[in-house]
């Protein structure tokens, strides 16, 4: 090789391996895993998915029940439309909550 590769490779080596890593355009420095008042931010949304998880569980209760008593008084073997798209709203909920317990771990 000649000097001038050699020089070139020395150039453009530490780029090539800061690009490998992930860490290129960014210094590892400056992400912050507090808010600028101390709190954790990791914490913060943990908490905050737990709450919305709960808050779609209890809509999924209230579905499931509604569901359940429309299937029961449905005297065909049956369902309305509206059955139907319960069915599907709860399945979406149910989804969320998923991923928001996968995403948690």
């Amino acid at each position: 090789m000649t000097r001038r590769w050699i020089t070139l490779l020395a150039l453009v080596a530490p780029a090539v391996a800061q690009r490998r890593d992930g860490r290129f355009g960014r210094d590892p420095g400056k992400i912050r895993e507090t808010l600028p008042d101390g709190r954790s931010r990791t914490l913060i949304t943990l908490k905050n998915d737990a709450d919305k998880s709960r808050e779609d569980m209890a809509r999924v209760v209230d579905l499931a029940t509604e569901l359940q008593q429309e299937i029961e008084k449905n005297e065909f073997h049956t369902v309305d439309l509206g059955s139907v798209r319960k069915a599907e709203e709860i399945l979406k909920l149910v989804k969320r909550v998923k991923a928001r317990l996968s995403r948690q771990q």
